[in-house]
């Protein structure tokens, strides 16, 4: 039997509470073995079980026992044994040394875990943990029986640390007010901001209530003529914001901000409703587009929930000019990982109702490789691609998640040589995310490339042959898209040039490779080839001209803009001390010029850490 949770609400200011209290709803007798389980990963990477203690009153007294701790969670145990923990979600294994009455109460005692990889997830606002308390039959046992209420665990935002203003296409100026973990937090009363952009100068009233406040067209929108210039923002308490740059590629054509990878309670280790997730990414987050990229089996269903569910949400936030939703999902073996994106929904869920009949046979027989061959053939030519990420390192290098018998729980990809199949449908790579980039086979801090060495790198899948251009994203569990977990920051973000806010336009130039990744910074940033976009293939005589036209309008001092070949860098293009825009051409002029085809990017570094990767061009010579 199951039972309703009883709600506790707490402020990400004051982190993981150090008592929780349940009620048990029937009767425990002495010796029976209990679970207290978790409801998501995060919560289990976030608290730590000290101590679970039953209290009841026996007449005009209170009586207590210790239940005995016969398991604690422990990230080792799950480097171990990670199918077990995420199926079971155990924070602690426990006996009770008595009997122990219904109504009595089950006082677990918590401390912020110390040996999980990540941050704190108690500091993210409007995450949802529920603990339960189960009986189970035997310690290895994946079932159990509910015996006491379930406590939900609510946390909140807290006060208003900082500000953030973001520039959009159209001009207007997203005013956010954050706490000081990065949530999106509103005032006690409602605010004056003062919003200056040269010599221009307009005060506006915060919305009452609200986390965001739009100033529609600031002080006038700007063209694309000085796209560069910023505007400052600053409320009555005196803290400063300043947008980004007007999002404008080099002709005039407007870049839109988003994320396709993110995941909600639709993945069984994802937490936040699909509509809350959606809903902070347009009214809060100040995003263009979004689409959640939960874990898909290659049968064609959720852990919780049907294709067709997610579909019909999404569908409702799709509003055509103002925010729109990206079909996509995940697809995970242990040979690589990687989302498929689709033009539409129903091309979205007619790929997938092919799944169970094409996919999952070769999913079952293909235990050394990843089926991109197989992916590329679902997806319609122009419709749909696959797009792969943390493509250059394996789930040991940093969470330490390994299978009983040592090998990691997912590797690195393995990119084989690109045919004319896989370069129709694997187009897209994402460059970032949380672990880092995954640009080069070394490791570069500077460049955020935290893992390197297996092979997998976009380098790499470069030199195979395949024709990718770069996205970022966030991998993130939380439902928080863009965001990072528990920290004040973003972690991935992928700008794209169409030429309207629609999906169709949207998916057009994703295809098209017309976009870029950033490390989460709105870096406005375009290049050309001789005058073609981002993304593009040209064929060239061998003595050809080729002239880069490159544009960055940063949001903190630039430290490089380089174009890099074959990975090595061509260029390191001169900027000007303590600037943030750089605006220049460069011409290869390499009297030992590859006589083959060729490979150029441009990428751009600030020196508050923050990257940009710009979509390739080929070169292909001319017969």
């Amino acid at each position: 039997m199951s039972y309703p949770p009883r709600t506790m609400s707490i402020s990400v200011a004051d982190g993981v509470p150090s008592c929780l209290e349940m009620t048990l709803m029937q009767p425990v007798a002495a010796g029976t073995l209990l679970r207290l389980q978790a409801s998501g990963v995060t919560m289990l990477r976030s608290m730590a079980v000290t101590g679970v203690e039953g209290l009841w009153s026996s007449g005009q007294t209170t009586e207590g026992v210790s239940l005995a701790l016969e398991h604690r969670f422990a990230w080792e145990e799950m480097q171990r044994d990670w199918v077990w923990h995420i199926r079971t979600l155990s924070m602690a294994m426990v006996r009770a040394t008595a009997d122990l009455p219904k109504g009595a109460r089950i006082e677990v005692r918590c401390a912020p875990a110390q040996d999980g990889p990540e941050p704190s997830g108690a500091r993210i606002a409007d995450l949802r943990w529920v603990l339960y308390l189960g009986k189970v039959a035997e310690p290895q046992a994946f079932e159990c029986s509910q015996v006491a209420e379930p406590l939900c665990i609510s946390f909140s935002a807290g006060p208003v640390d900082h500000l953030e203003a973001v520039r959009r296409f159209d001009g207007s100026i997203v005013v956010q007010q954050l706490d000081a973990y990065g949530n999106p937090t509103s005032p006690e009363k409602a605010d004056r901001l003062r919003v200056t952009e040269g010599e221009r100068c307009l005060e506006v009233a915060s919305a009452p209530g609200a986390t965001a406040t739009v100033v529609a067209g600031s002080c006038g929108a700007a063209s694309p003529v000085d796209g560069g210039r910023r505007a400052s923002v600053v409320d009555g308490a005196g803290r400063r914001a300043i947008t980004n740059a007007l999002p404008r590629a080099l002709d005039g054509t407007p870049t839109y901000f988003g994320e396709f990878h993110w995941h909600t309670e639709f993945s069984p280790d994802g937490q936040r409703t699909l509509r809350a997730a959606l809903t902070s990414a347009r009214d809060e987050l100040a995003l263009d587009f979004a689409g959640p990229a939960d874990h898909l089996g290659p049968d064609g269903t959720y852990a919780h929930h049907l294709p067709i569910e997610q579909a019909e949400i999404c569908r409702r936030f799709d509003e055509p000019g103002r925010f729109c939703t990206i079909p996509t999902a995940e697809l995970s073996a242990r040979y690589g990982h990687a989302n498929l994106i689709a033009a539409d929904f129903e091309t979205f869920l007619q790929i997938i109702e092919r799944f169970p009949y094409e996919l999952l046979p070769a999913w079952r027989e293909g235990q050394n490789g990843y089926p991109l061959e197989i992916l590329s053939a679902l997806c319609p030519e122009g419709r749909a691609m696959i797009v792969p990420h943390h493509t250059n390192m394996d789930s040991s290098v940093r969470a330490g998640v390994v299978h009983k018998d040592g090998r990691p729980f997912w590797c690195a990809m393995h990119w084989p040589l690109a045919t004319p199949l896989m370069r129709q449908g694997v187009r897209l790579v994402e460059m970032v995310q949380n672990r880092g980039a995954f640009e080069a086979e070394a490791p570069d801090p500077l460049w955020r490339a935290a893992w390197g060495g297996f092979g997998g790198s976009v380098q790499t899948a470069l030199l195979r042959g395949h024709r990718l251009g770069f996205v970022g994203g966030t991998d993130n569990h939380t439902g928080w898209p863009t965001r990072l977990s528990g920290v004040a920051g973003y972690g991935g973000l992928t700008g794209i040039q169409a030429p309207c806010l629609d999906s169709a336009s949207l998916f057009t130039s994703l295809y098209a490779r017309r976009c870029y990744a950033t490390s989460g910074a709105r870096i406005v940033a375009d290049a050309t080839l001789n005058g073609y976009p981002m993304g593009s293939e040209l064929t060239l005589a061998p003595a050809a001209q080729r002239t880069f036209r490159v544009r960055v309008y940063g949001t903190a001092p630039l430290d490089a803009v380089q174009i890099v070949s074959s990975g090595v860098v061509l260029a390191d293009l001169p900027l000007e001390a303590g600037s943030s825009d750089f605006d220049g051409e460069w011409e290869d002029l390499r009297p030992g010029r590859p006589l083959q085809d060729v490979v150029y990017y441009v990428r751009a570094r600030q020196a508050d850490g923050h990257c940009a990767w710009l979509s390739p061009f080929w070169v292909d010579l001319a017969a």
